[in-house]
């Protein structure tokens, strides 16, 4: 492998280009700034009655010696701050906040007051457990916590200028890089995160032993000599014990549990790794920080890893929402194929990483197929996982839910492990910086959100009706001479009609394309209309017969939007007993609680038993009945009751 450092030509559009201005998705971000962000701050600050204690930044000021006490949470409390951090980094690039600003300025100063004189900061073990620091990469979530405080100073030193954001991630980096790189002490991440932490602050200041630091932690993952083999026999042999011996085993060390390296992403090294294996937020985190490796090395044995791993996980291990991580065994994955729908995982964060990873692959690579995942992603399992007022957030995004499970079906408003709602504010609130790049002279459209884009003598107004309606109109202001424009043509659209100034474009002649961009062969110039007609019609899709869970089954989806039914529109409970004839015929209305949500419904077959006998040799009653669907995304926003995304279907029935 080539130890070359040279960065990517390409570049990723940030809020200093792009501003998004979308009739779907403002109202969404103004959601995150005027209601989750404050609401937030008050958890953090356990100002919020009826959510669970977060004691975040109360365990600052204790490690600060401005209030004394015991430190609370989970080992990874501090990082719900970090997220918070980013968040507000990204919200006050959109507008001028003072009170958000004061507050987050109060947060680094509490930081960097915290911040012992070598450059550690993480409360937990400065509060809890001073004597085991550094004694559980594997489980203790030191770099983890220290990669998400990285994150959220290098977005609030570019947001803000920031001087103490920036001198304390820098403090911490550089004792990262004394110990691991420049004494050689062994360490490898056992939560993946301070991977892209680095790259972004090696990007930030051109420091190289920041890139060094992150491609060796990437790259000494899976080894052998096993490191988290090691480090565990050796706690073992001192009686070290980890987080999880203190705060559930009474602080004695687990001397018999094998330690699984898969659920670590770490039964190889990730350059001979082929399937994507454990936990899946650690391997959605890895992964990107895998991709950001060989972008900025250019080396292509590292390149092929990550293309090869994300090819296993899309094709074999992504569901239909765009969730990964098909059991809460492991909150991971299990094995090719294996996609349960009422007993999946699919964390919030998981879905995430995912579109961490397909971005930075899409960004060195410019295919469509990295940014349909994104979109697939953000629009269902990503955007579901939050109540329609941004208010209440799931962890999890099953699928399917019936009986029992009803109960705990809704969103809660905080979590006691609340690493998702945080990491949902700071993706939501960075939305501008995945919908366009760049490679050379070439200008790509990657997801259709209404916004202004200004790059290098290029400027465009881009409106969208998506995903209600799939019209498209980029309006130029400005065009260089020599620059290209690539549009994605979504692989849900297989039809579509692109038109300049009202004039159609024809494949081959006015356009071709690429790994699914239209690239528009005639010169643009200021003036000129592009419009983008997609086809919204609903799609049936069908499973790879592979999938047992799904067999004989479909799912619909309209655009972009994954649909579902409720029990509260349908009356039913059992939707297994639903079949979709294949030329169900379905009608679009407006949903009774929102009104600019289009809902579907078509005339589908119910099978009921006509005895309630358990076992019967009477054949059951099918008869034809309505079902309405709704987008997943505003699954349980109304009221308690079944849900099921995938139905059974009879070509026979029509």
């Amino acid at each position: 492998m080539s130890d070359s450092k040279a960065t990517s030509t390409t570049q990723n559009k940030t809020s200093a280009h792009v501003t998004i201005k979308d009739a779907f998705w403002s109202k969404r971000i103004d959601l995150v700034l005027t209601q989750m962000l404050p609401f937030q701050w008050r958890v953090l600050n356990d100002a919020e009655p009826d959510v669970p204690k977060s004691g975040a930044i109360q365990n600052f000021k204790i490690a600060a010696g401005e209030a004394t006490g015991e430190f609370y949470g989970m080992v990874f409390q501090d990082t719900d701050l970090h997220k918070w951090l980013e968040a507000a980094a990204y919200a006050l690039e959109l507008t001028q906040d003072p009170e958000l600003k004061a507050h987050a300025d109060e947060a680094w100063r509490l930081i960097a007051k915290a911040q012992m004189d070598d450059g550690y900061v993480d409360t937990y073990f400065q509060i809890k457990a001073p004597e085991y620091r550094w004694t559980s990469l594997q489980d203790n979530h030191e770099l983890y916590t220290a990669g998400h405080l990285i994150e959220a100073g290098v977005a609030y030193h570019q947001a803000t200028g920031s001087q103490i954001a920036f001198d304390v991630i820098t403090k911490l980096a550089d004792l990262l890089v004394k110990r691991f790189l420049t004494d050689g002490t062994a360490g490898v991440p056992g939560h993946p995160e301070i991977e892209l932490a680095l790259m972004r602050l090696y990007h930030l200041t051109g420091k190289d032993a920041y890139y060094r630091l992150a491609r060796h932690f990437v790259l000494s993952r899976g080894q052998k000599p096993s490191y988290f083999e090691a480090e565990t026999a050796d706690r073992r042999e001192k009686k070290i014990p980890n987080w999880l011996d203190i705060a559930y085993n009474h602080g004695e060390v687990d001397m018999e549990e094998p330690v699984d390296l898969a659920y670590y992403v770490a039964s190889k090294p990730l350059i001979d790794q082929n399937i994507a294996e454990g936990h899946a937020v650690r391997a959605g985190y890895l992964y990107a920080g895998l991709a950001d490796v060989a972008a900025a090395s250019q080396d292509d044995a590292i390149k092929a890893a990550a293309l090869r791993l994300w090819h296993n996980l899309a094709d074999t291990q992504m569901y239909v929402t765009g969730g990964i991580g098909s059991t809460n065994m492991c909150e991971g994955f299990t094995h090719e194929y294996d996609l349960p729908n009422e007993s999946n995982y699919c964390e919030t964060c998981a879905g995430i990483s995912l579109i961490l990873f397909a971005r930075r692959l899409q960004m060195f690579s410019s295919d469509s197929q990295f940014a349909d995942v994104i979109e697939r992603d953000l629009y269902n399992n990503t955007l579901g996982s939050m109540s329609m007022d941004a208010t209440r957030f799931y962890y999890r995004n099953e699928l399917e839910r019936w009986g029992a499970k009803i109960a705990r079906a809704g969103r809660p408003g905080w979590h006691a492990c609340a690493c998702c709602p945080p990491n949902l504010a700071r993706l939501i609130l960075s939305l501008n910086r995945y919908l366009y790049h760049e490679v050379g002279a070439t200008h790509y459209v990657d997801q259709f959100i209404g916004s202004t884009y200004r790059s290098d003598g290029v400027a465009w107004s881009m409106s969208s009706t998506m995903p209600e309606s799939g019209c498209v109109k980029l309006m130029v202001e400005a065009w260089a001479a020599g620059h290209e424009l690539a549009v994605r043509i979504p692989a849900w659209s297989q039809r579509f009609r692109l038109e300049l100034n009202g004039r159609p474009l024809h494949a081959g002649i006015d356009f071709v394309l690429s790994q699914g961009y239209a690239l528009v062969l005639e010169e643009l110039k200021s003036g000129d209309e592009l419009e983008l007609k997609l086809d919204m019609a609903v799609k049936t899709v069908h499973v790879n017969s592979r999938v047992k869970y799904d067999a004989g089954k479909v799912a619909l989806m309209r655009g972009p939007l994954v649909y579902c039914a409720e029990e509260a529109d349908n009356h039913i409970d059992d939707f297994w007993n639903v079949v979709v004839p294949a030329d169900a015929v379905w009608s679009e209305n407006a949903h009774p609680t929102f009104p600019d949500v289009r809902c579907l419904t078509g005339t589908v077959r119910y099978a009921a038993s006509t005895t309630p006998a358990l076992y019967s040799y009477d054949e059951p009653e099918i008869r034809s009945i309505p079902l309405t669907l709704v987008p997943f995304y505003t699954r349980y926003n109304r009221s308690l009751g079944a849900m099921q995304v995938y139905f059974r279907q009879d070509s026979r029935l029509r």
